[in-house]
């Protein structure tokens, strides 16, 4: 919680300031938060040559060892990141974007942004319950929230409802994101932050064309795939809701809108469950009653409120049936 007011108070101070160079910086902070701190934290925890508990290296295989990116405003996918990052808040707060050059000058006027450790504490269930079990506390983490938060949390909700008198719902502005407006921001911003987190695991890099194309396949692939499917079951309701009752009316739907292939078929009856001699599971008889019920079938016992034992009692004397189980769902009830 304390992470988000302060996320928050800051949106709202750079509203109420409207400074540029606040808003470059907090893009800035936001690049190094991501791709340079938070990995050096990782680091410090799991150094390049660092073994597990087997003696095994630690970074192998798949598992690739991340390196940080230190800011640099003459790299073009840095400067893209905190150019579009910046223009991205503008919009949100309602201020004008930014010309590449400007957000550069910008960049470049602020001071470097020092690194400061954080205590990481990283412990194994089986460290925890040893150290349980010797009655230690709990390591401290400078990288969580601590006991002593609600004095903070206080504070920062006091200066938000000093900021909101002037501040209002509808100053603040939601992006929705568009990839099909080039001047949004938003599909450059996406190549920045893939670009910049490949680089961190020394992963192959794309254009920004490749990256618009992949972002454009994920929104229309859910919107059609829901429509097709929303219309297809609709179409069933339609029969059920004006009484059919034969099942060869009804179809099951197999659909690929890629190649594109539709194909309906004649759904399979509902399975009825009949009685056997020997079942595998239950390792001896089992009885349907009624014979050939389904599952959306249901029996009423009307003998008033009974126990189980007394439930058992009465089917064996009247349908000379021996329970064994009693479930619901997958709950166990009587085994």
């Amino acid at each position: 919680m304390r992470t988000q007011l302060n996320d928050i108070n800051e949106l709202v101070g750079l509203k109420l300031t409207g400074d540029v160079a606040r808003v470059v910086k907090e893009a800035r902070d936001i690049f190094n938060s991501n791709y340079d701190h938070s990995i050096r934290d990782l680091k410090s925890l799991f150094p390049d040559n660092h073994v597990d508990s087997s003696g095994n290296p630690f970074w192998s295989g798949p598992k690739r060892a991340p390196q940080p990116v230190v800011f640099d405003s003459s790299d073009d996918t840095h400067l893209d990141f905190v150019w579009t990052c910046a223009n991205l808040i503008f919009a949100n707060i309602g201020m004008a974007a930014l010309t590449r050059e400007e957000a550069k000058n910008a960049a470049d006027a602020l001071p470097a942004a020092s690194y400061v450790a954080k205590l990481i504490a990283v412990e194994t269930p089986e460290e925890a319950k040893e150290r349980e079990a010797a009655g230690l506390p709990a390591p401290k983490s400078t990288a969580n929230e601590s006991d002593d938060d609600e004095p903070v949390i206080t504070s920062l909700l006091a200066g938000l409802s000093i900021s909101t008198q002037t501040v209002t719902e509808s100053s603040l502005i939601p992006a929705d994101f568009e990839k099909g407006d080039d001047s949004n921001y938003h599909i450059d911003f996406i190549n920045a932050c893939s670009n910049l987190r490949a680089r961190n695991y020394k992963i192959t890099e794309c254009d920004r064309n490749k990256t618009k194309m992949i972002a454009g396949k994920i929104i229309p692939a859910i919107a059609t795939t829901t429509a097709m499917i929303t219309g297809v079951v609709t179409n069933e309701i339609f029969k059920y809701a004006q009484g059919f009752n034969d099942i060869e009316k009804f179809k099951n739907a197999f659909v690929n809108l890629a190649l594109p292939s539709i194909m309906m078929s004649q759904p399979d009856d509902i399975i009825k469950n009949k009685s056997k001699e020997f079942d595998p599971i239950m390792c001896g008889p089992v009885t349907m009653i009624p014979e050939g019920y389904t599952n959306y079938d249901k029996i009423v016992l009307e003998q008033g409120s009974m126990t189980f034992q007394q439930i058992f009692d009465w089917l064996r004397e009247h349908k000379a049936v021996e329970i064994t189980m009693v479930t619901c769902g997958d709950v166990a009830l009587y085994n």
